[in-house]
């Protein structure tokens, strides 16, 4: 089925990456949904491509963008097809591949492909993407509709924390609104607003209790809290966590490593702390089925009122426009406690 239909578009591929051009890609789909071929399509995503641009240049980008197609290309290598949507985002087609089971297997391909990546020019560059899979004629029955209930499992692996796949499952994602591009712009905005919002109520308390609460679904985290010392307030579990219990850590480890600048410590997968040799805060993280976590510190005028602490039970590429807002929210609540003069002891009294 691949062979015949491609077999006149040798000369229908993207200048850059040398895989087949979103053109063609959309015409085959049409051709299989016409011949009525069950087949599968997964959109897959670069992972902080801008920052990758933004840090080391468009050059290191545009490699980039061809390492991930070419390792995309040999790792589906018969089963499949794949094209360049646009940009940093690539098109796959699994002809004939629509169980869920191996569907699956053909997202774990990928997934394993890319975990083997590297970069020549920048060898502790960390590629990951994020892959949204939806299924022909399961999900939908036209190429626009099906391209959209990809994209819906692509966002949720966004929101998830990235580098992960999600296969379409109208049970679970079907509610999904997708952002325009006008909202993907506002987004700062909203979400800072929305931190000054919830805080300048004539409640802290409550006002901390509503953010959290807001922050623990639209971030996807599995737990938010505050954690001072040995003591946590505010915690909120997600509702889906398959962990339903959080305690303490051992915040030790967080102050000696913390970002003097910005007070704040990200952990992407708890294995980077292997390389670190900190096998007692791993197994402390592991021990909870933390996988990646993130720490914003409250401090203002040099008092110290704790930690924001968010945590994840997956692998989570945590995001800088994320984590910008978690610090504001950090840093609002600092002013507003040494303002006050009071401390999360005597906040929840």
């Amino acid at each position: 089925m691949i062979d015949s239909f491609f077999a006149d578009k040798l000369n229908s591929l993207d200048n850059l990456t040398r895989i087949y051009t979103r053109d063609v890609i959309i015409e085959y789909v049409n051709f299989l949904i016409g011949k009525n071929v069950p087949f599968s399509l997964a959109l897959v995503d670069i992972d902080n491509f801008k920052y990758v641009n933004d840090t080391f240049g468009h050059i290191v980008g545009d490699t980039v963008i061809k390492t991930v197609a070419n390792t995309l290309k040999n790792a589906i290598d018969k089963i499949g097809v794949v094209g360049r949507f646009g940009g940093d985002e690539f098109i796959i087609v699994f002809p004939e591949i629509v169980e869920y089971d191996a569907a699956w297997t053909s997202c774990r391909t990928l997934a394993a492909a890319m975990a083997n990546l590297t970069i020549q020019e920048q060898k502790d560059l960390n590629i990951t993407v994020t892959t949204g899979l939806a299924r022909f004629p399961e999900n939908e029955k036209s190429y626009e509709k099906l391209l959209e209930t990809a994209d819906k499992a692509l966002y949720r692996g966004k929101m998830k924390g990235r580098d992960c796949f999600i296969i379409y499952l109208p049970e679970k994602h079907a509610k999904i609104v997708l952002k325009t591009e006008k909202d993907k712009t506002l987004s700062p905005m909203y979400l800072h607003a929305v931190v000054f919002r919830n805080l300048t109520k004539p409640s802290l308390s409550d006002g901390i209790e509503s953010l959290f609460n807001f922050f623990r679904s639209y971030f996807m985290l599995d737990h938010i809290c505050i954690q001072t010392g040995n003591d946590i307030f505010f915690q909120k579990i997600h509702e889906l966590s398959k962990v339903k219990s959080f305690k303490p850590v051992d915040l030790s480890f967080i102050n000696q490593n913390i970002m003097s600048i910005t007070d704040m410590y990200y952990l992407n997968r708890i294995d980077q702390l292997d390389k670190l040799g900190q096998i007692d805060f791993k197994n402390a993280l592991d021990e909870q089925g933390i996988h990646s976590t993130f720490y914003a510190r409250i401090i203002c005028n040099d008092r110290d009122f704790g930690f924001i602490r968010a945590d994840s039970t997956h692998q989570r590429v945590w995001q800088y426009a994320d984590m910008d807002i978690l610090l504001t929210a950090a840093r609002t609540i600092a002013l507003i406690l040494n303002e006050r003069n009071i401390d999360f002891y005597k906040l929840s009294s």
